[in-house]
């Protein structure tokens, strides 16, 4: 069980993560986080749909982490503000025949991108995932949230391309992002038109 984090506010947070096992004051708001330990060498920390999330090394201490949110104030309630004012979307139910459709769509939007790519994804998969559009695996997997068929092609286009280029460089590093503008130079625009959509 988590220690109680110290300072723990007695009122019911103003943020609160679904997984929340800590919570802290930042600039007098208070905030239920998510803290997970792992052999990581830093602190990192994200802003998603659900709320603030906190990956740390095993060896570092409460106070340790604590201090860095404390830096990272004004970042952390940035971003959740943002994620506050992004558009909820209301997903229909996904009927068998949807997801035949978003199936069929899909390996179509594939087909078109992998020999641009130069690469054979070994599998098409749907997904149903409340974080993440897409993802591809070192085993040449490719999975695409049956969400993205609610989309504009555009920016299902964006999903695929982005997964394809992860079955050539499996990072976000510069050689990845230089795969993906060969395809589609304007990427970066529909990455920010695609950030305006919450999964969760």
């Amino acid at each position: 069980m988590m220690p109680p984090a110290t300072g723990t506010p007695t009122e019911s947070p103003a943020w609160v993560h679904p997984r929340a096992n800590r919570a802290v004051e930042l600039n007098g708001v208070h905030i239920a986080y998510e803290c997970r330990r792992s052999a990581r060498r830093t602190i990192g920390l994200s802003v998603g749909p659900l709320g603030l999330s906190v990956r740390a090394p095993r060896w570092a201490t409460w106070s340790d982490i604590e201090g860095f949110l404390q830096v990272k104030a004004a970042w952390v309630l940035a971003h959740l503000q943002r994620q506050a004012c992004r558009p909820q979307p209301v997903w229909p139910e996904p009927t068998p025949a949807l997801r035949e459709r978003a199936r069929a769509l899909f390996a179509a939007r594939v087909a078109h991108y992998a020999p641009l790519l130069a690469v054979r994804p070994a599998a098409l998969r749907l997904s149903s995932a409340r974080t993440r559009w897409g993802s591809a695996s070192a085993r040449g997997t490719v999975s695409l949230n049956w969400r993205l068929v609610c989309l504009p092609v555009e920016l299902l286009d964006y999903v695929v391309v982005h997964e394809l280029a992860h079955l050539r460089e499996m990072h976000h590093g510069p050689a990845f992002w230089a795969v993906v503008a060969a395809v589609l130079p304007d990427y970066a625009e529909r990455r920010a038109a695609l950030r305006r959509y919450v999964l969760g």
